[in-house]
């Protein structure tokens, strides 16, 4: 989902939500719970064209959202965590002069279920910039789905 914020008057913003009706991302439906669950409703919906795909627009006031609004960054932050992990993880079981090769038909549940074991804090690791970085061990990875395919 994507997330737009425009001035709307003075000192007042608006915040819109903009789903991929064709290819919804993994945390829209996460995000759609949270709206229902706390009752938010938009002040305008919409469906049309954005950026060459079919779209619904979700247009809020940002005083209405408030304190939701960091929220909903939380829902998308630890879907973009878990896909950086999972590329990780892909990476490392390949990277090595024994690399784990994991069936096709079996790779998606595979990394989902390492995913479990490697997406936590320790996976990131803060750089001298204050960014931060994955930092997973490749041996463990590699043991881990050694040992998933074992079983």
């Amino acid at each position: 989902m994507i997330i737009k914020i425009e001035p709307a008057g003075f000192f007042m913003h608006t915040v819109i939500l903009i789903a991929n009706l064709e290819n919804p991302d993994p945390e829209d439906q996460d995000i759609r719970e949270y709206l229902d669950a706390n009752e938010l409703e938009p002040k305008h919906r919409s469906e049309g064209d954005f950026e060459g795909r079919n779209s619904e627009s979700m247009q809020f006031g940002g005083c209405y959202l408030g304190k939701h609004t960091g929220e909903i960054s939380l829902i998308q932050q630890r879907y973009v965590e878990a896909e950086i992990v999972a590329h990780e993880i892909n990476r490392h079981l390949g990277e090595s002069d024994q690399p784990v090769e994991i069936p096709d038909n079996r790779r998606e549940g595979a990394v989902a279920e390492l995913l479990k074991t490697f997406n936590n804090d320790d996976a990131f690791r803060e750089m001298d910039d204050g960014k931060y970085e994955v930092a997973l061990d490749g041996e463990k990875v590699r043991e881990a789905a050694r040992s998933l395919l074992a079983s």
